[in-house]
């Protein structure tokens, strides 16, 4: 046989044989990777429950077991407390957890009039009030971290610290959002989708729409022919797709959860930001801070493939009076994909506030051993 052509053979093999092994890791994994988290956080104590917070709005929640700091953990736009599941076991002792569905998502109240952050940062300080009755750690993930900071200046004394999760400060304002990944791929298509009315579910609309089509090719019409199939079949389970891996799974797995997508429309035309100086609001943040920051990325059109970028975190930094920003090689979601350490930074936030409340703590001259 011709040299050449051998050589071109035992490539083809070669690529072929190792496309199947990594197809066959990625079906291991892909098994139940996401529902087996929830499960395991039910059994060590999660338990869902609706809080009356006032007329007309009920939010959904999952407490797990009493001890250690109260934390209040607020998931992002489109996420469901469920999304934490991963990360729960390895925050309980450290803290007495409470997770909540923000307005417009899960089981929470879907009411369009609720759905600005001044707003919904009242009704989760009124949640905390009737939680816990007193200050918390407050984590928020992506939107979820704007609502925490709001928290943090309107009810000072309810905050101890915040753990902001790749929040998207300054990168979603008016004059920027159009060159963000969240507006091509998610804000668009949500306007679209709620222009018409042939499409009732959600993710079957975004997913022949997807940003992600143009980097898959013809692949991601097989996906989104497995995903929409799966939803029509079985509309409250998140569809997998084994063989292509957990992480992009995600893309639809995070579109998949109980939303509202009429909360997206207040970041298209600027009413979810009414009354919220995002610049005012960190520079008054008085309680440790610790800024959890994913990877930065940019696509060939100059897109924000990231909820900011490293210059909206360098003046995020120079806002916040007392803060430490960790850099994590991550997603977006750091809290799914690494949760390792996702969970070091919120034991190290909880260390600091437990030392700051030690250093405040009036001294007692004498003492001795009782």
């Amino acid at each position: 046989m011709n040299p050449v052509l051998l050589n071109i053979c035992i490539a083809v093999v070669c690529t072929a044989l190792s496309f199947a092994v990594r197809a066959l890791i990625a079906v291991f994994r892909t098994k139940d990777y996401f529902d087996k988290h929830v499960r395991e956080a039910e059994a060590l104590g999660f338990a869902e429950r609706k809080v009356h917070i006032r007329e007309g709005l009920k939010l959904n929640v999952a407490e797990g077991p009493a001890g250690g700091v109260p934390l209040l953990l607020i998931p992002g736009q489109g996420c469901v407390w469920q999304e934490y599941g991963k990360a729960l076991p390895s925050l309980i002792g450290t803290y007495h957890v409470l997770v909540v569905d923000m307005h417009g998502h899960g089981r929470s109240t879907w009411n369009p009039d609720d759905y600005t952050a001044v707003r919904i940062a009242d009704d989760m300080a009124t949640l905390i009030e009737q939680t816990f009755g007193g200050p918390v750690v407050i984590a928020g993930h992506s939107s979820g971290g704007l609502v925490a900071a709001l928290i943090a200046v309107q009810r000072p004394e309810l905050v101890r610290g915040v753990l902001f999760e790749d929040c998207p400060f300054f990168s979603t304002e008016p004059d920027r959002v159009e060159k963000t990944y969240v507006y091509v791929d998610g804000f668009q298509n949500v306007l679209t989708f709620l222009a018409q009315d042939q499409e009732r579910d959600w993710l079957c609309w975004y997913m022949p729409r997807s940003y992600w089509r143009r980097w898959f090719g013809p692949l991601w019409k097989v996906l989104a022919r497995s995903v929409i199939r799966q939803r029509r079949a079985n509309p409250d389970r998140l569809p997998i797709v084994r063989w292509v891996g957990v992480g992009i799974n995600r893309i639809w797995g995070t579109m998949g959860q109980p939303y509202d997508p009429r909360f997206t429309v207040g970041f298209t035309n600027d009413a979810w930001f009414r009354g919220f100086d995002q610049a005012e609001t960190l520079r008054a943040i008085s309680c440790p801070t610790m800024f959890v920051k994913a990877t930065t990325r940019h696509d060939r059109q100059g897109t924000l493939l990231a909820a900011l970028s490293d210059e909206d975190l360098a003046r995020v930094e120079s806002l916040l009076p007392e803060n430490r920003t960790v850099h994590v090689r991550s997603p977006h979601d750091v809290h799914f994909a690494r949760t390792k350490e996702y969970a070091a930074a919120m034991i190290e936030l909880a260390e600091t506030v437990e030392g700051a409340q030690s250093s405040s703590a009036p001294q007692i001259e004498g003492g001795g051993s009782r």
